[in-house]
């Protein structure tokens, strides 16, 4: 995905694009379960072949593009080098963090989960489970709400191997939050529908205009 035209629609007006070139994912390049890390990947914030990303990277690429606090880059961090799994690494690759239920988990918003298959890369089924309860252009807390809440209770239902850790339920938790504070307004708590459509699509590097 590009970023600047999910953040920046200006650019797509003809304003200079302070973001570098997009290049989508690249044979030996690797990405994971978590679509906004792999769009920084695509735009070279971090390693675009999404390996050996060290804290220090990951950091700085989540304060200069998405203005996210330094302490909650680290904490990422932390979390994706636990993903990786050498004992005491202080990197990780992208594709770590598909490790079942950490970043990856049951019930995620667009894609399914392992117990039913491959579970790192987009579900169309899955993502039109969570959409039907965007029922707005704009959405809101209710919505996601709502959206997060039947995609737990549909793999609660189906899934025989269901499980949520705590770390699992952070990060879905965290999922939610992030449409509306990172791709929306955080003092309103609304965004655009098509921003999440964006970021979460069934092609995220395909050149998305407005």
């Amino acid at each position: 995905m590009r970023l600047t035209t999910l953040l920046f629609p200006a650019v797509v007006l003809g304003s200079a694009c302070p973001y570098g070139t997009f290049k989508p994912e690249a044979p030996g390049d690797t990405r994971g379960v978590c679509p906004m890390l792999n769009t920084l990947a695509n735009h070279g914030f971090l390693p675009r072949n999404g390996r050996n990303i060290n804290e220090n990277q990951t950091v700085e690429a989540l304060n200069k593009a998405l203005n996210l606090d330094m302490d909650f880059g680290r904490f990422l961090f932390t979390a994706g080098r636990l993903s990786n799994p050498l004992p005491n690494a202080t990197w990780f690759n992208l594709d770590h963090l598909d490790r079942h239920d950490l970043f990856e988990h049951d019930g995620s918003l667009s894609r399914q989960d392992a117990y039913f298959g491959q579970w790192s890369r987009f579900n169309k089924t899955v993502w039109n489970w969570t959409t039907q309860y965007y029922t707005g252009d704009v959405l809101d807390v209710q919505m996601v709400a709502n959206s997060r809440a039947q995609r737990q209770m549909r793999s609660n239902l189906t899934n025989p191997k269901y499980q949520l850790s705590e770390v699992g339920y952070l990060f879905s938790v965290a999922e939610n939050a992030a449409i509306l504070s990172i791709l929306g307004d955080k003092v309103t708590q609304t965004c655009p529908k098509k921003f999440a459509d964006f970021l979460f699509g069934e092609d995220p590097f395909a050149e998305l205009k407005f």
